[in-house]
């Protein structure tokens, strides 16, 4: 019989998979079932996201990563992230959009 010669790959994994279910789990503490079944759907979604994102240069999709926190803190900050709400003000998603406008017409003088 062959023994592994190699087996951390696997512990590691196993590792790092009981620390995601441990997080998940422990963000998830105070959820009632149908609304951890929604967390679940819009994190289906997100791992569906994050696949095409692989197509994208590394650097890039870390860039895309910073930038997508930075937006989801001025939604937060401008108070668009409310329950039962479908939607943003249109004047914050105007606002965001001119941001990327204007990040998009900017000269590339760095």
């Amino acid at each position: 019989m062959e023994t592994k010669k190699n087996i951390s790959p696997s512990i590691e994994e196993a590792k790092q998979r009981i620390e995601l279910y441990n997080k998940m789990c422990f963000a998830m503490r105070d959820l009632k079932h149908s609304e951890r079944q929604q967390v679940l759907l819009l994190l289906t979604v997100y791992m569906d996201l994050q696949e095409c994102n692989q197509l994208t240069e590394r650097r890039l999709s870390l860039v895309y990563a910073q930038c997508a926190t930075f937006v989801f803190n001025y939604l937060y900050r401008a108070g668009q992230l409310k329950i039962n709400q479908v939607g943003f003000d249109p004047e914050i998603r105007k606002h965001i959009n001119d941001v990327f406008i204007t990040i998009a017409k900017g000269n590339d003088e760095h």
